[in-house]
């Protein structure tokens, strides 16, 4: 700032110069003794004499000494050595100070997730079967007119545990309370299980248990059934992001057991893809063998705004608190089912798909610990429990059913809705700019 007024005081200065020079001329026909005159230098602002200012009034006489700052020149003109721009470096402006305070009141905090996210259950990958109480358990059916064993699989041995993710939280306080703003991610899990079909006995052939996926029959209950002599195979994987932004009130109480209410919004993706593959090779007598796919996607993208309260016990050294949160959330679902090759080599793939908004309440729990190791950095630990209603899962999106051979397969789409849960341990640090 400094500068800039500088170079103002600097023209005026200049002009008054020019003026004081042409005023002190000698009269016309007055001899007078010979001057010597500097020439402007290239940075006139860094050095004196400048300006075409006299130099000196005799060469033997040597320059004028001045201070280097500021100092009386010739015929008492005074003059001052400007510095050069400092370009970036200029006096602090309001926006500056408001800058700087700013980034004093500011902390991040850098936390590792590890977290399970509630698997699939026992979802029944098929439809009910007609005449049988449980199908995921082993019943007696019928393959070509002869007696076999069948059992349709489920999503029981699909687990999501000790998924591992990142959160990063910004935060801002001022003198009406403070703005949190955090980002979640996490790595994408995956879990699988692979079913193989024993070798049929030659004396009871009966007996083989085939895994089977099971159907309607145009709409309504049946015992169609498609197996798989080989092995079938379940895969799913799951993947979760999202952010969130708080208001938190101030309290009266620095240290103590405070109590602050808080209000602001999340979102949350929340994004899974189930895939089925069975293979059938006719006890060995078919090859190529047929290999059937049955895939179901699911993603969930959660808007909610919320409302919350934080209990801390506050002292110098440590915090402990509480933190409950209600959210009342839509959620914006995509759902996708795919089949391909379900009855024989030439099926065509069908795909379906089905988006809406589903209401999807959440409850988040918290409850967490913070030591302060120094006045600007501590150590945060916590546990979490999120609970959501109204998720789609890929599981539970499949319609099984059949129209027959001489229709295209009509496993579809069919969004179904449940509570998921997800919950976990985090640890990391808290920076505090002062």
């Amino acid at each position: 700032m400094r500068s800039r007024l500088v170079v103002c005081v600097l023209g005026v200065w200049s002009l008054v110069a020019s003026a004081t020079a042409y005023a002190q001329q000698p009269a016309p026909g007055t001899i007078t003794s010979p001057r010597i005159y500097a020439p402007a230098p290239y940075d006139a602002s860094n050095s004196w004499p400048a300006w075409g200012v006299p130099a000196y009034d005799n060469y033997a006489d040597g320059p004028i000494a001045a201070d280097p700052q500021y100092g009386v020149g010739p015929d008492g003109l005074v003059t001052e050595q400007i510095v050069g721009d400092r370009g970036f470096n200029y006096e602090d402006t309001p926006v500056d100070r408001f800058l700087a305070a700013t980034a004093k009141s500011m902390w991040l905090r850098g936390e590792y997730l590890q977290w399970n996210f509630e698997g699939p259950g026992s979802q029944l990958l098929g439809s009910p079967v007609a005449g049988v109480v449980d199908p995921s358990k082993e019943f007696q059916s019928t393959v070509a007119g002869q007696p076999a064993t069948a059992q349709v699989p489920t999503t029981s041995g699909l687990h999501f545990r000790d998924v591992q993710g990142f959160r990063g939280t910004l935060g801002l306080s001022t003198t009406a309370g403070s703005l949190e703003a955090n980002y979640f991610v996490f790595n994408r899990a995956q879990s699988s299980q692979f079913l193989s079909v024993a070798p049929a006995s030659v004396l009871a052939p009966e007996t083989q248990v085939q895994y089977a996926t099971s159907t309607l029959l145009g709409g309504q209950p049946s015992a169609n059934l498609f197996l798989y002599d080989s092995s079938f195979q379940i895969s799913q994987n799951t993947q979760m992001f999202g952010a969130e932004a708080n208001w938190v009130a101030k309290s009266p109480y620095e240290q103590g057991f405070i109590v602050q209410p808080m209000v602001g919004f999340r979102f949350i993706d929340f994004h899974e893809r189930l895939f089925q593959q069975g293979t059938f090779n006719q006890q060995g007598f078919l090859d190529p063998p047929l290999v059937s796919d049955i895939d179901s996607d699911a993603n969930n993208r959660i808007y909610a705004p919320q409302l919350g309260l934080r209990f801390e016990i506050v002292n110098r050294w440590l915090t402990v608190g509480f933190e409950p949160k209600i959210a009342f959330g839509v959620n914006n679902y995509d759902a996708m089912v795919r089949t391909e090759r379900l009855r024989s080599p030439g099926d065509p793939a069908v795909q379906t798909t089905e988006s809406g908004r589903k209401f999807a309440p959440i409850g988040d729990f918290s409850l967490y610990g913070k030591v302060n190791l120094r006045d600007n950095f501590s150590l945060f630990g916590s546990y979490q429990i999120m609970v959501a209603e109204g998720i789609s899962r890929p599981a539970n999106n499949i319609y099984y059913n059949d129209n027959g051979s001489a229709n295209p397969a009509a496993i579809v789409v069919d969004a179904g809705f449940q509570r998921m849960i997800w919950q976990g341990f985090t640890i990391g640090g808290e920076l505090r700019f002062r």
